[in-house]
């Protein structure tokens, strides 16, 4: 009786093929497959090494899915923000596409709107930016940058340079950017690379840079908790979010978050009175860009005078949705091993609970106060961060991992000139949680899974690979079936595989872990490519896994 064959590109469709006898000598080494052969007779010679019959396509799922959320505040002061992060975007997606994943990328605005009823408005003295109910409501972004109302010259010369053609942007219905199985949902933008010689699709990159300029006329009573949670509920949003993908969220972000209560949104009033710090601290003291903050935390000194104010927490009676409510809303939407929080926001760690300060200038009276930037950049001064407390709150929760590293990484928004290093570690993070599992359980023969695994475009992740990579060592494999988080940042995997002499080798081993690749019967199989001092693959290329298993 043949037994199945499981097919498995990091970025393709499975297969199912029957097999005949394959002999040991084959296992665990490359096939005899002719150099220099075209994709039809390499094929044919997989077959041959596998003694495959062609079988029947089939429809079930085990390549890595992952979705992306981009939260980009579109407040007044964020044009310069949003032009380093689209400038910056090239290699983020380069290096999403190295992880052999099928993406989507959908971007959301901070503005959820402050009034207290659809169609109320706030009247005299509110800003008609902020004078709506829902706002953006947390509607993933489609519009190109030319189609957006801009404050600032400088949002209009980023989208100039940054998005000289307005055609890249979703061509499917869909309102977020996604490649799946090497094919995506926005125009072509082919360009030979002269450092490789191969075709790259420059598509998705072009339609983030159009679609991420969001503009700076947003509301300056930023919601970007509530707008998060309302973006991964919101139907308008299709099926952005997939069942079970490794969810990112990304915050883009130079304000505190002011989520606020539903039942105390009328505290949003724009209008105000001048107090003294002798009155109740009522609302209405603050004008509202100072009131978010003096609202809804405490610390040692007064929030009524100015000055610096140390050891702040969450106040009790804050009329901001706590916290924790929107860790929790997260969590409820993917466990924390599918999930990773994340956020360019003001640094140095505001999160004043720890013992750095927040400074609050102005006076005397009370209408007077505001906040004083905590954050500026080294060569533009006027690119600032305010100080924030609630953004840093919510990271701490997600913890830190076995090395000591934040499970939710900070990041300084005021750096525009590190963003590229900034962008780089949150990918790191999200490799940790692209946990590469096969839902089988795996044939062996003398203990060697039977597999061939290899390089392929990643415009054609279902290809045939030209050159096939040896089974790892032992003690390397067993690294990678030891640890809670098989991955390349993984530092038991790296000193396991340093020794390694190839220039790449695979692993297909159950893990020791019972939490870890839970799918199949018995269990799934946990893979991995390690190269020669941990490399990043070669550009464009993806890993195609092809074992047997029932």
């Amino acid at each position: 009786m043949s037994r199945p064959v499981l097919t498995r590109t990091l970025t393709g469709a499975l297969l199912t093929l029957s097999l005949g006898a394959c002999t040991a000598p084959q296992v665990g080494s490359p096939c005899p497959i002719p150099e220099k052969a075209d994709a039809k007779t390499r094929q044919e010679a997989v077959q041959k090494c596998f003694g495959l019959i062609a079988g029947n396509s089939n429809d079930f799922r085990v390549k890595k899915d992952v979705d992306i959320l981009f939260m980009i505040d579109n407040s007044p002061s964020m044009s310069p923000k949003q032009a380093a992060l689209a400038k910056n975007i090239p290699k983020f997606i380069e290096r999403i596409e190295s992880f052999g994943v099928n993406y989507h990328v959908g971007i959301i605005t901070s503005d959820v709107g402050t009034t207290v009823s659809d169609g109320a408005t706030w009247g005299a003295g509110s800003e008609s930016s902020c004078d709506s109910f829902a706002g953006d409501d947390g509607r993933l972004q489609d519009l190109t940058c030319d189609k957006r109302n801009t404050v600032s010259p400088q949002a209009s010369q980023a989208c100039t340079s940054l998005c000289p053609d307005n055609r890249f942007k979703p061509t499917d219905g869909s309102k977020y950017i996604s490649k799946i199985d090497g094919k995506t949902n926005v125009p072509p933008a082919l360009r030979l690379d002269p450092m490789t010689g191969r075709m790259v699709d420059d598509g998705p990159v072009n339609a983030f840079k159009c679609m991420a300029l969001v503009g700076d006329s947003g509301c300056g009573v930023e919601g970007q908790m509530e707008a998060v949670r309302r973006a991964l509920k919101n139907s308008a949003n299709g099926d952005f979010l997939r069942n079970g993908s490794t969810l990112a969220v990304i915050y883009i972000t130079d304000e505190d978050d002011c989520s606020v209560q539903p039942s105390r949104r009328s505290e949003l009033n724009p209008g105000y009175r001048n107090c003294t710090p002798g009155q109740p601290d009522s609302y209405d003291c603050y004008k509202v860009d100072y009131r978010c903050m003096a609202r809804s935390i405490q610390c040692t000194e007064g929030m009524m005078t100015p000055g610096g104010k140390t050891n702040c927490k969450e106040r009790s009676d804050s009329f901001l949705e706590p916290v924790k409510t929107f860790y929790n809303d997260l969590l409820a939407v993917r466990s924390s091993d599918k999930l990773l929080v994340s956020g360019i926001w003001t640094q140095p760690n505001i999160d004043v609970a720890k013992g750095g300060s927040v400074t609050i200038i102005g006076g005397p009276q009370t209408s007077d106060l505001r906040r004083e930037p905590a954050c500026r950049n080294a060569v533009d001064s006027t690119v600032v961060g305010q100080p924030q407390f609630r953004m840093s709150q919510l990271a701490a929760m997600f913890g830190k991992d076995k090395d000591g590293n934040d499970n939710a990484p900070q990041l300084n928004v005021c750096n525009t000139d590190d963003y590229p290093s900034a962008l780089d570690t949150i990918l790191k993070a999200l490799e940790k949680k692209l946990v590469p599992c096969l839902p089988i359980t795996l044939k062996t023969v003398g203990g060697l899974p039977i597999c061939l695994v290899g390089d392929v475009d990643s415009n054609t992740p279902d290809a045939v690979p030209e050159k096939y990579f040896p089974l790892c060592s032992t003690s390397c494999c067993d690294a990678w079936a030891s640890t809670k988080t098989p991955s390349l940042a993984d530092a038991g995997i790296q000193s396991a595989c340093a020794g390694e002499t190839t220039d790449a080798c695979y692993c297909a081993i159950k893990s020791k872990d019972p939490t870890v690749c839970t799918e199949g019967v018995n269990g799934g199989v946990v893979t991995g490519v390690w190269r020669k001092n941990n490399a990043n693959p070669p550009v464009g290329k993806v890993v195609n896994f092809r074992c047997v298993g029932y």
